[in-house]
């Protein structure tokens, strides 16, 4: 398998990156046989909670929260065959200078070959938290897709074991 882990990073881990964790495992059923896929962020003074707007428009898809509490990036968790899905790309550079990662580091649209930036729907009210998860899902599917295409193109290769 290409990867054994997959991290989404933001910058406090209590909107974006917890709802890409959550729709990522949504759509990607084999995640939890296959990969750890955890949620982190780069500015996590304490175990926050997660911002309920974000609880809220997640369940109204039918989506729950793996956990419920924001948890700072740490180098341990960069450690492996890691893909590594920022929310920004100010998030990304700062994985590649403050922590050294020499891995697969990408912003969560660029992945997928998009340059645009994700929708932050910090302090604002819940219509614009439903835009950016209605952003977010559409993008995460092609994630998933490619994901499951690299997976496979490795599997296939010989690259690893199912």
């Amino acid at each position: 398998m290409k990867y054994d882990k997959v991290v989404f990073v933001g910058n406090g881990n209590t909107s974006r990156s917890p709802m890409a964790e959550a729709i990522f495992l949504h759509l990607y059923s084999d995640a939890d046989k296959e990969v750890l896929v955890v949620s982190r962020g780069l500015v996590v003074l304490f175990e926050e909670p997660y911002n309920p707007k974000i609880e809220t428009v997640l369940g109204v898809h039918g989506i729950k929260l793996a956990s419920k509490r924001a948890v700072q990036l740490t180098k341990e968790d960069l450690i492996g065959n890691v893909l590594v899905l920022t929310m920004g790309f100010t998030d990304k550079l700062k994985i590649i200078e403050d922590y050294g990662f020499e891995g697969p580091v990408y912003t969560l649209k660029e992945y997928v070959g998009n340059d645009d930036e994700l929708l932050d729907p910090y302090g604002e009210e819940m219509d614009i938290y439903e835009a950016c998860y209605e952003d977010m899902y559409e993008v995460m599917q092609e994630v998933v897709t490619k994901f499951k295409n690299e997976i496979n193109e490795n599997n296939t290769n010989g690259g690893g074991n199912k």
